[in-house]
């Protein structure tokens, strides 16, 4: 599967979509999705994919570039880097998510009880089926 078909840029969030596209990219090279010198899609093919200007996909680059998460070879593409720059963290990506996920619940007007709710729920969902994948 391709890692980027699990991509989704929410145009109605309060999130620029340079920042969500850069969060999402972390997420993905973070949890292993994109492996250590696995080639990314070009800037271009990113654009195209995306509907997104040119200029944001170079930016999130070379932001991604600049942090170490990716490196350039001039003329060949776009790779991620060998391991994870020590300033990212799994964790972080977690607390990215979280904060989008809180982002839209306050915008469709839910209470901090509700979502907190909506998310045991599925968090025992999840830590079932990982119990029962360990049997």
């Amino acid at each position: 599967m391709d890692p980027l078909d699990i991509f989704q840029i929410d145009e109605s969030s309060g999130v620029p979509i340079w920042i969500q596209i850069r969060k999402r990219l972390i997420y993905l090279i973070g949890s292993g999705h994109f492996k250590s010198s696995e080639r990314l899609p070009s800037v271009r093919e990113m654009s195209v994919r995306f509907g997104v200007n040119y200029n944001t996909i170079n930016k999130v680059y070379q932001d991604l570039e600049r942090d170490g998460y990716i490196y350039t070879k001039r003329g060949l593409g776009t790779y991620v880097a060998e391991g994870l720059p020590e300033s990212a963290s799994i964790d972080d990506d977690i607390a990215s998510m979280a904060d989008e996920l809180s982002s839209r619940a306050v915008e469709k007007g839910m209470s901090l009880g509700d979502l907190l709710e909506i998310v045991r729920v599925h968090y025992s969902r999840a830590a079932a089926r990982g119990a029962r994948s360990d049997l």
